[in-house]
């Protein structure tokens, strides 16, 4: 039986009228009531204020013991006193628990600031939550921002309840501060779904807030999951960005992978935003991120130890994709799904003797390549179809594709460079000419697709040539940029570019970049 001493005995006797107490607590209520004795420190006042909130009566929940533990944590008692009395805390949702959260981090000072303002000034409500939630990380990373979050003429939430199969009701909102896209709410009731059914596993969070706004971790980041809400630059809250739902999916599946090493947390939430895509659109199940250049395992990475912000740092998504990815195609879908949902069981704290012992023996290759840098590149993947070297819609020819490291009609192919060699770009260089009759295309849809030395495909994206009838006739010279997007960026090893019209593939090159 569970006991924990509280050390007011007026505190004691009023949790002694409860039947629940009596009648033996749950670890979670334990947890709830140990951070409750926490607050007799402040005051016996504030703790038999607590006990009288209307739902504590019935026992204390998980969000409960969240909420009290995020009260115990706010030093100032007559701010924690202040806070007990607000309306949002009446009837406890995931979101004012959140905002608990979000609270609880404020200096003394930020706090009074906060909840002297005038849309506050009447306590925080459950409308108001939301944004609270969002406020210690928009201090803390863009406190130029709090004034619009906290003035309702600027500030506009968007709000949808949603029914997942294993979590229940989840509460999805979405906070922004200028006009948004449509479709963003669609897309991330997506990911959520789909976030929960790829897993097996209840979503672990009843509210997930999306806060569009620059109040990211990170200046190179273009999203973070605070635990409290997500943050997405609004550059990405826009009905025509590709990238968008791969975002948000990215950051939904943080909820499950967080606190481990940061390799498994990134690789699988990289892995779980390409299957969430693949699932919503038909995608290539992909990895996203260039060859890293740095280290070329995990091993070699965890030893160097890079802190975010650093260049080395991104490796983690880019070796740890590589890694689940490998898995899922070594394995299958259904014994890998079995082994995250074991890897998730030991998170947090995960490290790479749990993903040995999540995916079992049959996963020893796969993980000895990519964690010790130990074994073969399966380069299977390559395109070996035979070689179309014409426009069909265009009734053209390409005579030559080759590899340079400038552009304009005289520029040299290069087979073998280092990033020294690289003054800007590196370009995938086509010769060609073609016919054109009236009535025929004006444009020839093309899409590149780029693979390195490891067997994987770091790069799909489409491409066009302009061809109206002026130009046809004549030969014309044609620059793709390729490869990764700065010299210093660039992983020594053999790469392929390829160029596609339609199913055939019209151009292929080969070539090697070296070390320094």
């Amino acid at each position: 039986m569970i006991s924990v001493a509280i050390r007011s005995e007026t505190t004691a006797r009023a949790l002694l009228d409860m039947p629940w107490v009596t009648d033996g607590i749950s670890d979670t209520e334990a947890d709830g009531l140990r951070s409750l004795d926490d607050m007799v420190w402040q005051s016996i006042t504030i703790a038999e204020s607590v006990i009288a909130l209307p739902w504590f009566a019935d026992g204390v929940s998980y969000d409960e013991s969240r909420a009290i533990r995020a009260l115990s944590r706010i030093r100032d008692a007559d701010a924690t006193a202040q806070v007990i009395d607000m309306p949002f805390l009446q009837t406890l949702e995931a979101a004012d628990v959140a905002a608990l959260s979000s609270l609880s981090g404020l200096t003394a000072d930020q706090l009074a600031d906060i909840l002297s303002r005038p849309m506050l000034k009447d306590g925080v409500t459950d409308d108001e939550a939301p944004i609270v939630s969002m406020l210690f990380q928009t201090l803390k990373y863009a406190p130029d921002l709090v004034d619009a979050l906290l003035d309702p003429d600027a500030t506009t939430v968007e709000r949808r309840t949603v029914e997942l199969s294993l979590a229940g009701e989840v509460d999805l909102v979405i906070v922004r501060a200028r006009p948004g896209a449509g479709r963003s709410m669609d897309i991330l009731e997506n990911a959520v779904r789909e976030a929960e059914n790829l897993m097996g596993e209840p979503l672990p969070a009843r509210y997930v807030g999306l806060l569009f706004e620059n109040a990211v971790s990170h200046a190179d980041f273009a999203g973070t999951n605070f635990g409290t809400h997500i943050a997405i630059r609004p550059k990405y809250d826009e009905d025509d960005s590709d990238y968008a739902p791969r975002l948000i999916a990215h950051e939904v599946a943080h909820y499950y992978w967080t606190g481990n090493a940061v390799w498994i947390n990134e690789g699988m939430a990289n892995l779980m935003e390409a299957a969430i895509e693949n699932r919503r659109v038909g995608a290539p199940l992909n990895v996203r991120r260039i060859p890293c250049p740095f280290v070329r395992s995990l091993a070699a990475l965890e030893a160097l130890a890079p802190e975010k912000g650093e260049p080395a740092f991104w490796c983690n998504y880019s070796l740890g994709e590589r890694l689940f990815v490998s898995l899922l195609r070594a394995l299958g879908e259904d014994a890998f799904w079995d082994g995250a949902r074991r890897l998730y069981a030991a998170s947090p704290d995960a490290g790479i003797a749990d993903v040995r012992q999540a995916f079992g023996a049959d996963a020893g290759g796969v993980i000895a390549l990519w964690h010790e840098g130990t074994g073969e590149y399966d380069i299977s993947r390559l395109d070996a179809s035979p070689l179309k070297a014409r426009f069909s819609a265009l009734d053209g020819q390409i005579t030559r594709a080759y590899i340079s490291l400038e552009t304009g009609t005289n520029s040299a192919p290069v087979s073998i460079f280092s990033p020294a060699d690289i003054a800007d770009s590196v370009w995938l260089t086509i010769k060609y000419s073609y016919r054109h009759a009236a009535g025929d295309p004006e444009k020839a849809a093309l899409e590149i697709r780029q693979f390195y030395e490891d067997g994987f495909e770091f790069g799909r994206r489409p491409a066009e040539l302009n061809a109206g009838p002026e130009y046809g006739g004549r030969p014309w010279t044609y620059w793709f940029r390729v490869g990764a997007s700065a010299p210093d960026l660039w992983a020594p090893g053999r790469y392929w570019a390829f160029l596609y019209e339609g199913g055939d593939k019209v151009a292929e090159v080969a070539y090697e970049v070296v070390g320094e």
